[in-house]
């Protein structure tokens, strides 16, 4: 009896020392378990941010934005192709404005009387003298446009300008005769060449006061003569480009 009771009391200290030994292995493996848990919310929370972010980047524009931003680069371009081709254009038909030469510097005494018997009562001689051309060379000869450069053929309707068809070897031809108005502002050109028309002779601009706007005169050749084709009302004189 008394070494079974001591037995039983010496027994209880390896009791609590198990029990406590488990209850650290338990610990142990619950703490295991909740860094293993930690872990895994780690790595899914770094896999899932670039979900996260990528949920905030912009969609793709689609087919139809695609096509419509194509076609616009290329009627842009079109666009500055258009205005280089009109900007040299321009530089063409500024080169092309008149040039008045001395007309018995250019033309035979004969043939300048009879272009003032034609259209004037003036003194062939001093008119002569005083008489101005535009000279400009055609497919088939040139197209000169006369000055009589005087007073005296001037008017309410402006100075009388008489044109000729120059062919070779053949008698001069009166295409052009017409009242026009030197007068224009400073920077304005009076006459400048225009486009064909599928004609022997180019089409003519003339520029003219109208009130307080300026028009410009679309004359071309309809295979006999000249006459009107077009007219357009520019900018007003004060606001007109130079």
């Amino acid at each position: 009896m008394t070494n079974l009771s001591s037995k039983s009391i010496s027994s209880e200290p390896n009791i609590k020392q198990l029990s406590d030994n488990n209850w650290d292995s338990e610990k142990e493996f619950e703490q295991a378990i909740a860094e293993k848990e930690d872990v895994s919310l780690s790595a899914s929370f770094t896999q899932s941010t670039p979900l996260k972010t990528t949920a905030y980047q912009l969609p793709e524009p689609s087919m139809r934005i695609r096509y419509g931003v194509h076609w616009f680069r290329i009627g842009f371009s079109i666009f500055l192709l258009l205005s280089m081709i009109l900007s040299l254009l321009g530089c063409s038909l500024n080169a092309a404005t008149i040039n008045w030469k001395k007309a018995a510097d250019v033309i035979s005494t004969p043939v300048l009387e009879q272009v003032i018997r034609d259209n004037t009562e003036l003194n062939t001689k001093a008119a002569v003298e005083n008489m101005l051309v535009w000279d400009v060379s055609v497919k088939d000869g040139n197209f000169r446009l006369f000055n009589f450069n005087t007073p005296e053929v001037c008017g309410a309707l402006g100075c009388l300008y008489a044109g000729y068809w120059f062919k070779p070897n053949q008698p001069i031809t009166q295409v052009f005769l017409s009242y026009l108005n030197p007068n224009l502002p400073p920077g304005k050109q009076l006459l400048a060449i225009g486009e064909t028309r599928n004609q022997s002779l180019p089409c003519i601009w003339v520029l003219q006061t109208e009130k307080q706007q300026l028009r410009q005169l679309n004359y071309c050749f309809n295979g006999n003569r000249y006459q009107v084709a077009d007219s357009q009302l520019l900018a007003t004189i004060n606001n007109s480009p130079k």
